[in-house]
């Protein structure tokens, strides 16, 4: 009796847990941000967004990531480190612009992480967004990611030349 009662907590549990994570999925679904969709700024005061760009937000101050080397091989680094991040995927990927999606560990929620790309007077110019698509607070998980990313980049040797768009 108490052997069949273990087991039935036990199912129970896990189908909760699926259905939990199933209807996280489905509320929070993939919609691919576009280059022309970039967006400006955080909402004012969030606290599961984080930006370096222009409007710069949780970032440490950084308004702006730039290198003397093209744009390709810009991205095309931004992309390794993508690929060597736990749990990340590229979703949408363009020249100067790539759409990652990270999910946590036990849950599955999701965070929108996008690179945006462009030349400057010769330079390439990196922003980078990165926002939970739900609650209110990302625990500080978005602002830890795009200065770890900024890190990475700034450690990067790259081959230096002018910056070229495709």
């Amino acid at each position: 009796m108490k052997d069949r009662r273990t087991v039935t907590f036990a199912l129970g549990t896990v189908a909760i847990y699926l259905f939990t994570v199933l209807t996280i999925q489905v509320i929070a679904s993939d919609e691919i941000i576009e280059p022309d969709d970039f967006p400006d700024s955080c909402p004012d005061g969030s606290l599961n967004c984080a930006m370096i760009g222009p409007h710069s937000h949780r970032s440490g101050g950084l308004t702006e990531l730039r290198f003397e080397s093209n744009l390709d091989s810009v991205m095309d680094e931004a992309g390794q480190w993508l690929d060597s991040e736990p749990r990340a995927a590229v979703i949408g990927d363009w020249p100067g612009h790539t759409h990652a999606v990270f999910r946590s560990l036990m849950w599955r929620f999701p965070d929108d992480f996008l690179i945006n790309g462009f030349c400057d007077e010769g330079e390439t110019v990196i922003h980078v967004y990165s926002e939970s698509r739900l609650g209110t607070s990302d625990l500080g998980v978005n602002k830890d990611r795009i200065e770890r990313f900024a890190d990475h980049m700034s450690g990067v040797e790259m081959a230096t030349s002018e910056c070229s768009e495709a």
